[in-house]
């Protein structure tokens, strides 16, 4: 699945551009109603960089600069203290807390169907489309799918944050050697974790055309034919990502989101064609024939092949 994902990324790179602009579009919006209290967030977030020494972390990485335990300390505490400082306005701090964690992942998940959308033009029959056009002609059905995501994906996302967070909490000298190690299997642990919950809902979503409830249930039961793939192959692409992000750096971000995005989206169409037994195309030439239902599910699961 991972090999199929690479190459359907590679052959689909127009996407990646597409789905980055929308998401910078996404980013300026949010970042834009933020601004409304631009002077309140700035006196807090300078605050919370001089308390918390954030400053040492861009000259942090594994091979380069302070500790990776001290740069990662940095950047908890500095959250802590923005957060804190905000909320002395509860008001501002609620209206913060809607916009970056509510309204931007919800627009995100948007641009998730509707780039699961265009891979499934092009797998099922090699076919391009305009993301503006699919983005019109599924908002409402792709809102529906956003705002119950998130509200669904705040648990796992609150479990990764405290995993991190108490990774950094750790006073040990000797756990200081141990850090580099512990913070990229945990998090990518749990990531992958939250991932396999995840990985068959959009597809469903997309293929089935369903509601969000019933698109749900299909897609675990196409996750559950092939779980412990879905999971392994889950946590080598977040490995990847934090163990590139550490080596080359606090700037890694600027490389590496633009890419995982799109290829998370592309593995879970991957995932779901292949334990649905679908035929799709990898590249403008190659065509792959998973097995099919019949011969991957247990008889008990057969009542849901009709």
């Amino acid at each position: 699945m991972f090999k199929n994902s690479v190459k359907l990324l590679c052959a689909n790179f127009d996407k990646v551009w597409k789905l980055l602009v929308y998401h910078i579009l996404s980013i300026g919006l949010c970042i834009g109603l933020i601004c409304v209290f631009y002077n309140y967030y700035i006196d807090a977030g300078t605050i919370a960089l001089n308390e918390s020494s954030l400053k040492t972390f861009t000259l942090t990485g594994t091979f380069y600069g302070s500790t990776l335990a001290d740069g990662l300390t940095a950047v908890a505490d500095f959250v802590i203290i923005f957060f804190r400082e905000i909320f002395s306005n509860v008001g501002i701090g609620i209206y913060f807390v809607i916009i970056a964690f509510i309204l931007l992942p919800l627009l995100l998940n948007v641009g998730k169907i509707v780039t699961c959308e265009m891979m499934y033009g092009y797998m099922s029959s090699c076919q391009k489309q305009s993301f503006t056009g699919i983005y019109l002609k599924m908002l409402r059905s792709s809102f529906s799918y956003a705002i119950v995501k998130v509200f669904y994906s705040m648990p796992f996302n609150a479990l990764i944050v405290l995993s991190m967070w108490a990774l950094t909490r750790v006073d040990n000298e000797i756990f200081d050697y141990i850090m580099p190690f512990a913070f990229v299997i945990v998090p990518a642990l749990f990531m992958a974790f939250k991932e396999t919950f995840n990985a068959g809902w959009a597809p469903a979503k997309v293929v089935y055309n369903q509601n969000v409830f019933k698109s749900f249930n299909i897609g675990m039961r196409a996750v559950l034919r092939r779980g412990a793939r879905v999971f392994s192959t889950s946590f080598v692409i977040f490995l990847l990502a934090i163990v590139l992000s550490m080596v080359i750096g606090v700037y890694a971000i600027i490389i590496i989101l633009p890419l995982i995005s799109p290829l998370i989206h592309i593995f879970e169409m991957v995932m779901f064609f292949s334990s649905q037994g679908m035929r799709f195309y990898v590249d403008n030439d190659t065509i792959l024939s998973p097995k099919r239902l019949e011969e991957v599910d247990r008889i008990e699961d057969a009542k849901f092949i009709l």
